[in-house]
Order: structure tokens, then sequence, then C-alpha cells
């Protein structure tokens, strides 16, 4: 199968495309859009020139797909659209074919992309664990296992905070 890797933000704005020589890449337009320094400018637009890295538009589908995930993750109200966009792309590709590893900083991001059953490269090497998010009162001690958006709680009307519900080491 052919290998894809999808880039958010963070692999263009560091040096990692240079690290993978002969890699393919993809992202979404609105990652481009989020690089504002020069030097990050010029690899995605040598990148994109040399035919290594390509822009596409996931379907909205896929993104429908992600956001239920996510949900079910916890991890919803922690994703921008971008990012959503960005792992609707990575799951279009999976379902093309292509063996697909997802390339982020961002925890919450690769949190959701591990549940959906892609590989990740975590660019600050933080990520250990896969986590289902819940809600938890800080001043009642309320717990409810979805963590949908935060919101107030139910018995005391103070605002809920996320929790790690479950976890599991990743291999």
């Amino acid at each position: 199968m052919p290998r894809v890797y999808v880039l958010d933000t963070g692999a263009l704005l560091s040096t990692w495309t240079r690290k993978n020589p002969d890699s393919d890449f993809v992202t979404v337009p609105a990652v481009l859009n989020e690089l504002h320094n020069r030097p990050s400018q010029r690899r995605a637009e040598t990148l994109i020139s040399t035919g290594r890295l390509r822009e596409e538009v996931p379907e909205s589908l896929h993104v429908a797909k992600v956001k239920e995930t996510a949900h079910s993750t916890g991890d919803l109200h922690a994703l921008s659209d971008n990012d959503i966009q960005l792992l609707a792309l990575a799951l279009s590709k999976k379902e093309s074919g292509f063996t697909v590893i997802v390339v982020s900083g961002d925890l919450s991001l690769l949190n959701t992309a591990s549940f959906m059953g892609l590989t990740v490269v975590d660019l600050g090497l933080r990520m250990t664990q896969q986590v289902t998010w819940g809600l938890r009162c800080p001043a009642c001690g309320h717990t409810e296992n979805r963590a949908a958006d935060e919101r107030e709680c139910p018995v005391c009307g103070t605002v809920m905070r996320r929790w790690a519900v479950k976890e599991r080491r990743m291999a």
C-alpha cells in the first residue's frame, strides 16, 4: 500500500519534512493558510512545487465521522475546524487504501486520530496514552463519562472540567 503523511501546521513550521526526503505529504488548505513566517512558507512552496505536498479538501461524510469519533472520546470541543478537516482528510486517504500517518503536535488531534485507527507521529513526543475524556465538577465532585462541551454541573451549577475517564498506554 502507498504511504502518505497527513501534516498539521506544526510539521510545516518545523523542519520535520526534511527528515523524510522520500515521503509524500498531504494537508488541507487551511493548514497552509496558518503558515505566517517566511521560512515555513518557503518550505511548503518548495514541497508543493516538487510534487511532494498536495492540498486536498475532504468530503463532508468523513467530517461527520471525525466529529462522531471526537465526540465519543471527549476531544470534540478541543479540536479546531482545521483539525477536524485534517482528520477527515486522513480518514479519506485511509479508506482509499493508503497507509496513513498523521503528523502533529496537537494532543487532541493525535488522540482522536489514534482512536480512528490511524498511525500518529507526535512532534512533541508527549503522547503516551489514548485518553477518553469525561466531565467532573471541581466543587461537588459530580462526574459524567461523556465530555461534549464544558458546561454547568447539574448538581451545584459550577462549570465542569475535563478529566480522563479512561487511559490506555500507546504501543
